[in-house]
């Protein structure tokens, strides 16, 4: 099974195609190959016709020869050749079995196959679906109750039943084949605008929620009436750290103290990068004692964060500015306030709170 699948989604010679719809009709054909057997079987067996054996060999042999093209041609050549060789197989049929041998139905099935083949909407779709509708109202008009040149009477119903479930394999094949890539398609889609959302709304070094995303999520605080702190924190001395160190260790600072702020702070509020080694945490539900309380455990848990340079171990620092939001002030007026009260703490010392 594993070398038949492989040899039917065998890509084609034709560079720069997709071989989706080359391995579709590949799968069609072998469906008709089976159903081509099955009748010349029921021919030789049942029916004793020897025209009808030679119609299904005939058929056979075109089958063969049309698999055949499909790993040498282009996609949209294999497609004229497979749609053509049908329409002359179900008209060839519906001649020799009659209208109750059910292959007229096929032509719906060739109509979703150029439809879903032919990129675009053209005129050509258009005219091939006013073939194959007219060829079917010529059908129903003079051919239906008509039993064809070969009587099907002893086995009229197993050729229905047989028919109809080819023909329901076939459409099945291709409407799973077209919606599978539409779904994939339409993930694909959904998984990247989360990722350009997440882009957007994260900074790109630390992970953390950025301005504009925090600024939404406070918003929203507001909108719902809730009570909440924030603060701004400011890493000590990062300048010299820089020039210490050099800007690569310095952003290995970054990420290391933002994410101990992220885990301790995911509990009970949002944790952002505000710019530069600037922070502003939010803490959601808590006025400003109960904030004063988590941040002091916070501001340890930074400070016992140690980082390696060469020989040195490095540790650092922070300031913070805490304010409980004051929602008869403008969202600037309120950090505004934790600024200052950060601008406090750095000229009092560093590595305090200010509240």
């Amino acid at each position: 099974m594993g070398k038949i699948s492989e040899l039917i989604n065998k890509d084609t010679k034709q560079k720069n195609e997709s071989k989706r719809m080359t391995v579709i009709i590949r799968q069609l054909l072998l469906i008709s190959v089976a159903l081509s057997l099955f009748h010349l079987f029921l021919d030789i067996s049942i029916l004793k016709s020897l025209q009808g054996s030679l119609v299904w060999v005939a058929m056979l042999i075109v089958d063969g020869i049309t698999l055949y093209a499909s790993y040498h041609t282009s996609k949209r050549f294999i497609l004229a050749v497979f749609v053509m060789q049908k329409t002359a197989w179900i008209v060839t049929a519906t001649l020799m079995f009659g209208w109750d041998s059910g292959f007229q139905f096929f032509l719906i099935l060739l109509m979703i196959m150029y439809s879903f083949g032919e990129a675009g909407y053209n005129r050509k779709k258009l005219f091939f679906d006013f073939v194959c509708f007219t060829l079917f109202v010529v059908f129903l008009e003079f051919f239906k109750g008509d039993p064809g040149r070969i009587n099907i009477e002893n086995a009229d119903r197993t050729i229905q039943v047989i028919n109809a479930l080819a023909f329901v394999s076939m459409v099945a094949i291709v409407s799973f084949s077209f919606s599978k890539e539409s779904q994939q398609m339409e993930d694909k889609l959904i998984t990247y605008n989360n990722q350009l959302k997440e882009q957007a709304s994260v900074d790109a070094l630390t992970g953390l929620y950025n301005r504009r995303s925090t600024m939404e999520f406070i918003n929203g605080l507001i909108e719902q009436n809730r009570v909440f702190s924030i603060c701004i924190g400011d890493i000590d001395f990062f300048k010299k750290v820089n020039d210490t160190y050099g800007h690569d260790f310095g952003d290995t600072v970054l990420v290391a103290i933002s994410e101990v702020m992220r885990n301790q702070v995911l509990a009970y509020g949002l944790v952002s990068r505000w710019g530069g080694e600037e922070f502003l945490i939010v803490f959601v539900d808590l006025n400003g004692d109960d904030a004063y309380i988590k941040l002091s455990h916070l501001r340890e848990t930074v400070k016992d964060i140690r980082l390696s340079h060469i020989n040195d171990e490095v540790k650092v620092t922070m300031t913070y500015g805490l304010t409980e939001y004051d929602t008869s002030k403008s969202f600037e007026e309120n950090i505004k306030e934790a600024d200052e009260k950060l601008y406090m703490g750095k000229q009092d010392g560093r590595d305090k709170i200010v509240y």
